[in-house]
């Protein structure tokens, strides 16, 4: 069974035909035509039945079928996903816990193992001490679980294999020892493994402090935290992966795997994601299943590990040659964003014209295009509807220059002073847009501090990487022109 139910969203209008049906959105903006079978599938969404008792009342042979067809009606913003619920037989757990001289922290975390609403029978725990000095040791035999020691440190990825290497359970659940498990965590996230395909499942990873600004920096904006949707990856050439700190994976597809690769100290978790996504499994993210990961809460601490996690893509991208950056343009919006750029660069009202011109264009041939198909959508929706694409395309090109260009630009900025106009347009934008969605409980000045301190250690990292590996696939995306066009 596949733990998934869809549900149609209620602005979405279907159009019968005699050998087609259209598929309306109007936000985001979507005509689509399909066979009455998928058509029916997408009346059928109605976030009670399961995907198998669709498959049953339209004749459709597999439930994957059936999941494949939702997928796409999802990514086109007309159906909304939500968990279809914990009944099924739950397997027995092995959790997997690395340590090194963290003895109070690990103490919190086993209590929150040996908390969870998940039968203590079906619940096996190995902690592997990666050769502590803190006493480690005596505080693992207080709990009933099996301690592995090393007598010298061998990284937290060797001492992960080495736990699973021991582990009895179906299901290996991984978390760090400086981070709490929530009572529902095994619970919430074990189900989904009833579906044969999945592999690994990870859940949401939240901050542990909240005192300083930088907690509630970290607590919205930690690269460990994976955001508020549903995401699944399967064997394409997508970048997605969860962190290690909150993963749990079918010992199956671990073994077939070959477990986590030990010569790499950061990036490890990336790099297995996408090693058991090519074996064929998919992948869950889910926004709960919740941990707390104490974060590093020192401003040097948090750009050193950002850095880290920076020098890691230059390797990444080497050991997988199929991952690339996709940067998809739509012709008319990335005019636009380069006539607002050259207007910003140069000072000059002038190239505000095209900027403005091209959503009125865009704008035009879709009322045009919406209109021959014989659909009332009012053209103040089709406008509102182009003025958000062309601001998601904005925030997704002035992000990406954010990230990996902003050093270059303050520093060529010296020698050609507009270009920190484009820099502080783009940061301003970006920041705000994150601000506005993440909600920290911060001031935005102290956010955007912060906001671009993290990016700078990024790229930094990132650059550092790609000199030590001698390979820049960072900065090398690929392009993908894509019309802005009702279909």
């Amino acid at each position: 069974m596949i733990p998934l139910l869809y549900r149609l969203r209620k602005e979405i209008r279907v159009r019968n035909g005699a050998d087609s049906c259209l598929i309306i959105s109007e936000l985001p903006l979507n005509v689509i035509r399909v066979s009455p079978r998928a058509a029916s599938i997408l009346l059928l969404c109605d976030g009670n039945r399961t995907l198998m008792e669709i498959a049953d009342e339209t004749g459709v042979p597999e439930e994957e079928q059936v999941f494949r067809i939702c997928e796409y009606f999802r990514k086109k913003g007309m159906l909304e996903i939500e968990p279809a619920g914990e009944n099924c037989t739950l397997p027995v757990v092995t959790v997997i816990i690395p340590t090194k001289d963290r003895k109070s922290e690990l103490a919190e975390c086993l209590e929150s193992i040996f908390s969870q609403g998940y039968p203590k029978e079906k619940i096996e725990v190995i902690v592997v001490d990666d050769g502590s000095q803190d006493g480690t040791g005596d505080l693992v035999g207080m709990f009933p679980c099996k301690l592995l020691s090393n007598k010298k440190s061998r990284g937290q990825s060797y001492c992960r294999n080495l736990g699973a290497k021991e582990a009895t359970g179906e299901i290996l659940a991984f978390i760090d020892s400086d981070c709490v498990a929530g009572k529902t965590w095994l619970r919430e996230l074990v189900p989904y493994f009833q579906w044969d395909r999945v592999g690994a499942v990870g859940g949401f990873v939240d901050g542990y402090f909240r005192k300083s600004t930088l907690d509630r920096y970290e607590m919205a904006c930690s690269p460990l935290n994976m955001g508020n949707h549903i995401l699944i990856g399967t064997n394409d050439d997508s970048t997605f992966y969860t962190p290690t700190c909150n993963l749990l994976i079918r010992r199956k597809a671990y073994i077939e795997t070959g477990g986590i690769t030990e010569s790499l100290h950061v990036g490890e978790d990336v790099d297995f994601c996408w090693r058991i996504r090519r074996k064929g499994y998919d992948m869950f993210y889910l926004p709960f299943g919740a941990i707390r990961h104490k974060h590093r809460n020192h401003l040097g601490r948090m750009m050193k590990r950002r850095a880290d996690y920076g020098t890691s893509e230059a390797l990444l991208y080497t050991l997988h040659k199929e991952k690339k950056k996709v940067v998809q343009l739509p012709t008319l919006a990335a005019v636009s964003f380069l006539a607002l750029c050259l207007s910003i660069l140069f000072l000059s009202p002038a190239f505000l014209f095209p900027a403005a011109i091209c959503p009125l264009f865009e704008a035009g041939m879709k009322i045009r295009r919406i209109r021959k198909l014989n659909i009332h959508i009012s053209p103040w929706k089709v406008a509102l509807s182009i003025l958000r694409s062309y601001f998601s395309f904005f925030y997704f090109i002035s992000f990406h220059a954010v990230r990996y260009y902003m050093s270059l630009f303050l520093a060529a900025g010296i020698y050609f002073h507009p270009l920190w106009y484009i820099c502080t347009f783009m940061l301003i934008f970006t920041s705000s847009i994150d601000y506005s969605v993440k909600s920290p409980y911060l001031t935005y000045p102290l956010f955007l501090t912060y906001y671009a301190i993290e990016h700078i250690s990024y790229q930094v990292g990132v650059f550092a990487g790609c000199i030590q590996q001698n390979a820049f696939g960072s900065y090398r995306p690929r392009f993908i022109g894509r019309a802005l066009k009702t279909r």
